[in-house]
Formats: C-alpha cells, sequence, structure tokens
C-alpha cells in the first residue's frame, strides 16, 4: 500500500506565500508614492513592486516543479521553507516543512530509506535523487 504523502499541504503554503508576496508589493507601491518630483519615490515602488512580482513567480515555478515530482525543486521548496521559518512566515514555513518531510511526501521524490535489513546495505550505494534514474 502506498503511503500518503502530504506535498498538497507544502503547495498551499507555498500558494499563500506567493499572493503575500502579490500583495505585499501592490501595498507599498502606493506608499512609496510621493508628490514630489525630485524623489527617489517612483524609481523605488517599481523596484519592490518588480521584486514582490518575481518571488510570486519563482514561487509558482517552484509548486510547478513539485506536482512534477522533481527532487531538486524539493530541495528547492525545503530551502524556501527554511528561510520562511525565522520570519513573519512562521506558520508557513512550518507547515511546509512539515509537507515535504513527511515519510510518503520523502518517498514521492526518492528520499530517504524504504529498504529493512539487509537491503539497507544496498540502499546506501544506490543514488538518492531521481536525476539519476534513467
Amino acid at each position: 500500500m502506498a503511503k500518503q504523502h502530504k506535498i498538497g499541504l507544502a503547495t498551499i503554503c507555498l500558494h499563500i506565500s506567493a499572493a503575500l508576496y502579490i500583495i505585499v508589493g501592490l501595498v507599498l507601491f502606493p506608499l512609496f508614492l510621493s508628490d514630489d518630483e525630485t524623489s527617489l519615490g517612483f524609481p523605488f515602488a517599481v523596484v519592490m513592486l518588480l521584486l514582490c512580482l518575481a518571488l510570486a513567480s519563482g514561487i509558482e515555478f517552484v509548486i510547478y516543479g513539485l506536482r512534477r515530482r522533481k527532487f531538486w525543486v524539493w530541495v528547492a521548496g525545503i530551502c524556501i521553507f527554511g528561510l520562511y521559518v525565522p520570519s513573519l512566515f512562521l506558520p508557513l514555513g512550518a507547515l511546509g516543512l512539515w509537507g515535504l518531510l513527511d515519510s510518503g511526501s520523502r518517498a514521492e521524490f526518492g528520499v530517504g530509506n524504504s529498504h529493512r535489513g539487509a537491503e539497507q546495505s544496498d540502499a546506501r550505494k544506490s543514488p538518492v535523487g531521481r536525476e539519476f534514474e534513467s
């Protein structure tokens, strides 16, 4: 019987964080605008908006890779959620790490030992990630 995975929980957390990045970018844009024409408010607002949109696009790219079960995206997701933990995104980071580090989720990406007993030594010799599969 196949193990249940929690990759859906991780993707939901990533969708929420992408939406929050877009909201932050849209809220910060009018805050940095000023009436003074010599001010750097407008260029800074544009850069902040573009940065938030780029972050949201990158997060959505990670979600796409998670759905396709790419090993490197699993690692990138762990890195993203690890960066979220010591920030205001703590709940998303904790839930996302739980979703990606779950035994069923790790098995979906070919990470971890599914062998027991004498076969365990053979498992150490085999490649860990799916990028080694033909």
